[in-house]
């Protein structure tokens, strides 16, 4: 019943008009970051990534530029390295035990609820809202005429800093990362690129023009899911595949495993965005692929995360050529989240326009 009036509290304002009126914030924060990158250089990917998608969140959450915004990303940084799979199983007392790890994580979390309640009282004494997701979060109310407590705002804002910066951050990290190593793939993202926005910025109404870079966000997703598993808790004794669940149990279900099952993906090791075309895609079954969950508890912010993925790649790749180094091994860390050890050190080089025409397209530097 809580989550049931959490998420009807919660919905308007990730309607889909709503989440599509954050796209121009997309573009113009990718662009602005994009224009700070040389011509020509190494960087980690991963970590450009975060403080992209960080800047987005904070200002689309919050409306503003905030201040705030390095103090969150190293917050959040300690949570999702100090929450290590086996953790995520531990009952909540357990956070108070002298484990490794548990003070910073246990700093971190008081760190980001004093700046988020901080934030939540300035908004609440603004005597006129902005059409911010904390200000539609405020202002919502239940059919009892109820509106959320600091506490559950809290809650939210901290899913949606999770949805909307973490998990699209990675998303783009593992997109960066294979397409350096696919030039092929790179190579036919950046002919649907070219063709559709004509060395522009994208926009809301090109998304449906670029199923080659849709393809390349799902099929990256596929490989390198941000959320690798995601648990339910049994509400009552089942049986399951000959099994016996009792109530209470906690049941992991895992992205990285299902989404590698030969079943439902031929050569499921091989990077190939082609197989996210609208035919291949309809002949896969119900819950071969679930990135952002299932069911009712689907993640409330995947409309948000898929078009910012989306946009930002278009924009990165129609611009820059990335390239593999021989830096560290790019390794999957299952935390909280799947990320990378070591980062995702690239080469970055930019792509030069030459005018065809009355038109002008890009091409690689070479």
């Amino acid at each position: 019943d809580h989550w049931k009036r959490q998420r009807r509290l919660a919905q308007p304002a990730f309607h889909r008009p709503k989440v599509e009126s954050y796209a121009a914030i997309m573009t113009e924060h990718a662009e602005q970051a994009t224009r700070e990158w040389s011509a020509a250089s190494t960087m980690d990917f991963h970590e450009e990534m975060m403080r992209l998608t960080l800047r987005i969140v904070v200002r689309a959450l919050f409306g503003v530029e905030t201040s705030h915004t390095r103090e969150i990303s190293h917050s959040l940084t300690t949570v999702m390295r100090n929450s290590s799979g086996p953790r995520l199983m531990l009952p909540g007392f357990a956070r108070w035990l002298p484990l490794p790890g548990m003070r910073p994580l246990r700093r971190a979390v008081a760190d980001l609820d004093r700046t988020i309640y901080e934030i939540i009282r300035q908004r609440r004494a603004m005597p006129e809202g902005s059409d911010d997701l904390l200000s539609m979060l405020i202002g919502s109310r239940d059919e009892d005429d109820a509106q959320m407590s600091d506490k559950q705002l809290r809650d939210e804002t901290l899913t949606f800093f999770l949805a909307g910066h973490e998990t699209t951050a990675l998303t783009l990290s593992w997109a960066a990362y294979l397409l350096s190593r696919n030039p092929d793939a790179q190579r036919q993202l950046q002919e649907e690129l070219d063709r559709v926005l004509n060395g522009r910025a994208p926009t809301m109404a090109d998304l449906p023009l670029l199923p080659f870079t849709e393809g390349v966000v799902k099929e990256s997703m596929r490989l390198y899911p941000p959320a690798w598993a995601v648990g339910r808790r049994s509400i009552a004794e089942f049986e399951l595949g000959g099994y016996k669940i009792p109530a209470g149990a906690t049941i992991l279900m895992s992205q990285w495993v299902m989404h590698r099952d030969p079943r439902f993906f031929p050569e499921p090791e091989r990077f190939d965005p082609a197989r996210w075309s609208a035919e291949r895609a309809q002949k896969l079954p119900k819950y071969a692929y679930f990135p952002f969950g299932g069911g009712p508890r689907q993640c409330i912010g995947n409309g948000f995360a898929m078009m910012e993925s989306i946009l930002l790649l278009a924009v990165i790749a129609s611009r820059f050529e990335l390239r593999a180094t021989d830096g560290p091994a790019v390794e999957p860390v299952p935390g909280f989240t799947l990320r990378p050890r070591n980062g995702v050190v690239l080469q970055v080089t930019e792509r030069h326009s030459v005018s065809t025409g009355n038109a002008e397209f890009a091409v690689p530097n070479v």
